[in-house]
């Protein structure tokens, strides 16, 4: 029989699942595969105990197939025409979490005439009335909403003088993603009517701006205003319904229904269930069932329509979403797209799971991210690692509020554990909402009935996303040593780097190993496609001078293993598909207290020369081929203690500059970064070691 191949060869196209091994712990999983070309029917069948238990087709490239019997043994097969993949073995865990899927049809039809109905019931207003703490922040946003007035059309399209597209979206967001809703909520939740009146000048303009124009969702201008608008008007039009004649009801709904055609249209050409890795996409399955949701009773779209749009929205995120999320709680492009990535669907999870019973959050994914969010997304650390942005908090100018203020405040208070709960609270403690506003007033919900989250421990390990992370006292943070590392199999395209072994290394929140390079004024300058995402910006090896490929499927990584022993904590990386060049590179990282050991075998396919580097925020000295550096009262020492390196170059300056290519006006500064480099003999074997060793003063 023909055989299917399932081998990936595009970036951003899906993982097949189960995959051979695997641990399921949903059930009913969703069986995900690559379609295959010159096929077009699919049909999946499920065996247990040799015996045929379940098979349905489909032309799509995924199947949620009826609730598994109960845990234990199973496999998978795929057949399309005369071809089959063959069969896969896969485990239904003990602790599986039973998932309840719903329909486009089911959901509409329990959506009442009422409103508000989006994010909350009028029912749900006096409770909401009593989160003082909520209040006080957004009164203070809706007093900046009205001093910022209301904005200047975008003319980025076709008016070489007026404000280009990168600092016209920055500043959009302000007014959409911030203004708009801080207002819309002063009015539903606080009763403030002069905040009503500026949201509803704020929701008509914005409406007036064509859809098509330079705010399309799929236009030729860039698509982030578009995402804003997809994004936000659906709840500025159930909000402020009260304020709005007919003529205006009817004109927003138009513009809701004219986002939501286009979210649908971007899904459908995207084939997104087969290729889900493009960022931006992800974010408007939700978009596209919250404007369905609110047009119903608006008399400008069909229910035929609208059952379509949510049946498209519920698939994906009862099925292939999400991508860049991996059952193990990691979020692949990093911890600062997750921190927003996260947030943008939750507005939509809640209103499905109050009018349907049918629980996202308890997917694996969604349980165990704060456990993520904890060792990689702590507000303590100067940095976060991996990814794009890496080098921005919360307050950061350069994208305010993306990197979420408050991570974690749904999924802790579900799943914990303990100390993203207490993590959540400190958060909660903010002079003004930068951008994710939408949740501010969305409900905990309930814990789910199988609780996957445990409690926080030193060392975590996501290793379908491809990270680990080794503390010494995670919860305490003051004093903490911690080292994080990315071995993954998601590659080097979109927001991440081609850094596969890269670490960083912190104490006490003060980054003393760092990945560098920024975006400089925008994604794709040429700083950030040169430097940033190179290899030789990260803390991973060079072979002949060369790094790993960019936007490749084929530079991947895997995280052998990770031990905790209490004072000693081990983690070892597989790194040997990242370079052709290559034989085998492992890479084994030992924290102890105060010291951090990197270990590298190499084994080359014929005699290579190995370059060392390290990336610091603060300027290195140099002593033989031993640095050293302080920064922020804490001494970083490192020092080769084997394997022939030899300091050749300490550098104070990128070797593409921040600002290379971009018009003086927008040149950008940003903090200094160093870059330290070892070099080695040409050999075919290389064992190196290096001892990074760590020490604080009394005030850390």
């Amino acid at each position: 029989m023909e055989r299917l191949e399932q081998r990936r060869k595009r970036p951003g196209e899906i993982f097949p699942f189960p995959e051979e091994g695997r641990l399921v712990e949903e059930n009913p999983p969703c069986l995900t595969w690559l379609k295959v070309p010159g096929k077009t029917l699919y049909t999946a069948v499920l065996y247990r105990e040799g015996r045929e238990i379940w098979r349905g087709s489909t032309e799509k490239n995924y199947l949620v197939p009826d609730p598994l019997p109960g845990p234990g043994e199973y496999t998978w097969n795929l057949f399309a025409g005369d071809a089959e993949r063959g069969e896969i073995r896969f485990t239904l865990s003990e602790r599986a979490v039973t998932i309840r899927r719903t329909t486009g049809e089911a959901l509409y039809d329990a959506i009442p005439e009422e409103r508000p109905r989006h994010l909350f019931s009028p029912s749900d207003l006096d409770a909401l009335r009593e989160r003082t703490s909520v209040a006080e922040t957004l009164r203070r946003n809706i007093e900046a909403a009205m001093a910022d007035g209301i904005p200047e059309r975008p003319m980025f399209h076709r008016d070489p003088d007026a404000l280009p597209y990168r600092e016209y979206f920055g500043r959009f967001r302000d007014f959409c993603d911030r203004d708009l809703i801080a207002c819309v909520l002063g009015y539903a939740v606080l009763d403030d009517n002069a905040a009503g009146k500026h949201a509803k000048e704020l929701l008509l303009t914005f409406c007036d701006w064509n859809p098509a124009g330079p705010c399309s969702l799929v236009g030729r201008w860039g698509d982030e205003v578009g995402l804003s608008m997809a994004r936000c008007l659906p709840a500025a039009l159930d909000l402020l319904w009260p304020l709005l004649s007919d003529k205006e009801r009817d004109y927003a709904a138009r513009t809701v229904r004219a986002y939501g055609e286009q979210c649908f249209e971007r899904l459908r050409r995207l084939d997104f269930t087969q290729n889900p890795g493009d960022s931006h996409a992800g974010r408007i399955p939700a978009y596209l069932g919250e404007a369905a949701a609110v047009l119903k009773g608006t008399g400008v779209q069909s229910r035929e329509e609208a059952v379509l749009w949510l049946d498209e929205a519920l698939d994906i995120y009862g099925g292939i979403f999400p991508y860049y999320g991996t059952p193990d709680g990691g979020w692949a492009e990093g911890p600062f797209y997750a921190s927003s990535y996260t947030k943008w669907y939750l507005p939509f999870f809640s209103l499905v799971e109050r009018f349907t019973g049918c629980r996202f959050l308890d997917r694996p994914f969604y349980q165990r991210l704060p456990q993520f969010f904890l060792h990689f997304a702590s507000p303590y650390f100067e940095n976060h690692p991996f990814g794009d942005g890496y080098w921005c908090g919360s307050a950061d100018p350069e994208w305010p509020g993306f990197f979420a203020q408050n991570p974690l405040r749904v999924y802790a208070a579900r799943t914990g554990p303990e100390l993203a709960r207490l993590r959540a609270e400190e958060a909660e403690k903010t002079d003004l909402y930068l951008l994710h506003l939408l949740d501010l007033y969305l409900p905990d919900g309930e814990p789910p009935t199988a609780l996957l989250n445990r409690e926080a421990a030193d060392t975590a390990v996501f290793p379908d996303a491809g990270f680990v992370s080794m503390h010494t006292d995670l919860a305490h943070p003051e004093k903490d040593l911690a080292v994080l590392a990315r071995a993954s199999k998601f590659g080097s395209c979109s927001h991440r780097h081609a850094d596969q072994g890269s670490f960083a290394l912190f104490f006490g929140g003060t980054a003393l190993v760092s990945p560098s390079g920024y975006f400089g004024r925008e994604y794709g300058s040429e700083h950030h496609r040169l430097w940033c995402r190179t290899t030789r910006a990260h803390n991973a090896i060079l072979v002949n001078g060369e790094g790993q490929a960019v936007g490749s499927v084929e530079d991947t990584g895997r995280i052998v293993s990770c031990t905790d022993e209490g004072e000693g904590k081990t983690a070892v990386l597989d790194l040997s598909a990242a370079y052709p060049s290559l034989e085998r590179w492992t890479r084994t990282l030992m924290l102890e207290e105060g010291r951090l050991t990197v270990t590298d075998e190499i084994d080359g396919r014929e005699d290579v020369e190995i370059t060392w580097p390290l990336h610091t925020l603060s300027r290195p000295e140099a002593d033989g081929n031993t640095v050293r550096l302080t920064r922020r009262g804490v001494t970083l020492e490192v020092r080769p203690a084997e394997g022939g390196l030899t300091l050749t170059d300490i550098l104070d300056r990128f070797p593409v500059d921040l600002n290379a290519g971009q018009p003086k006006a927008y040149h950008v500064t940003m903090p200094p970064q160093y870059h330290i480099f070892w070099q080695t003999e040409r050999r075919r074997h290389h064992r190196i070691t290096v001892v990074l060793t760590v020490s604080g003063n009394e005030e850390i």
